[in-house]
């Protein structure tokens, strides 16, 4: 393995695989970055197939970045502070995105999961706070975004993974996921369905505008949902209205 920089970006290559993997550099990238889906040092072509953990943090001034169909992986914290980023397109190769990897990212108002992701790390868009669209292809087998609900859903668990100030959340969903909602600043209310049995840990955590919590269940209903530690910290309401009356959180 050995790091090179190529054409302003930092490779770690390999030289066995022929394979590249983006790496962070002393020097912060910025404005617009494209990567190629291939580079060539010593008159050696490499594949790039990764953007490695990190590889992009906190570059405040990086604008947009365009991802090659050959790269599989997306790093833990890969663009996390990138907050000047407004347009990525993840293309339909990547199988994994990292924990934190956009996290953030408070200029980006869309994000697109193809069909190939079938991992997605916690607070991966964390933070996301311009976030207003989420779309999950419809051949994704893990995850999806039934109904139009703004969300990433994983489809075998029917848990909600992650929201933005436009998710509506669908009355298939059983659980809202840890940090589903972390840092959702305009997020000002939530109707949540009563198939819901749990809700995990931070889940609503630092939703300062969110003033409205509906369930569409009774009290009873209500309180014999999971809640996970800090699931409404930092929210601005201590009330939930369910069909039946309200009830103090």
């Amino acid at each position: 393995m050995k790091e090179e920089i190529i054409n302003g970006i930092n490779y770690r290559l390999d030289e066995e695989t022929l394979t590249a993997e983006v790496i962070e550099k002393s020097n912060s990238y910025e404005d617009d970055i494209v990567i190629p889906e291939t580079t060539m040092f010593n008159v050696i072509t490499y594949s790039v197939t990764s953007i490695g953990r990190n590889a992009f943090l906190g570059c405040s001034s990086l604008t947009s970045v365009t991802i090659p169909n050959s790269v599989t992986s997306i790093g833990a914290f890969a663009f996390e502070g990138c907050f000047s980023l407004a347009l990525v397109t993840i293309p339909n190769s990547v199988t994994s995105i990292g924990k934190w990897a956009f996290a953030g990212c408070s200029s980006l108002t869309s994000i697109t999961i193809p069909n190939s992701v079938t991992s997605i790390g916690k607070r991966a868009f964390a933070g996301c706070s311009s976030l207003e669209s989420i779309v999950v292809d419809s051949g994704n087998t893990v995850y999806d975004s039934r109904n139009n609900s703004h969300a990433i859903i994983e489809s075998a668990s029917n848990t909600l993974v992650w929201g933005c100030p436009n998710t509506t959340i669908p009355n298939t969903i059983t659980r809202i996921d840890d940090y589903a909602f972390l840092n959702c600043p305009a997020l000002t209310s939530i109707s949540i369905p009563d198939s819901v049995k749990s809700i995990g840990c931070s889940a609503f955590e630092g939703c300062k505008s969110l003033t409205s919590i509906t369930f569409q269940g009774t009290i009873a209903q209500w309180k014999e949902i999971e809640f996970g530690e800090d699931w409404i910290f930092h929210i601005s309401t201590n009330i939930v209205h369910c069909i039946d009356g309200d009830v103090e959180i």
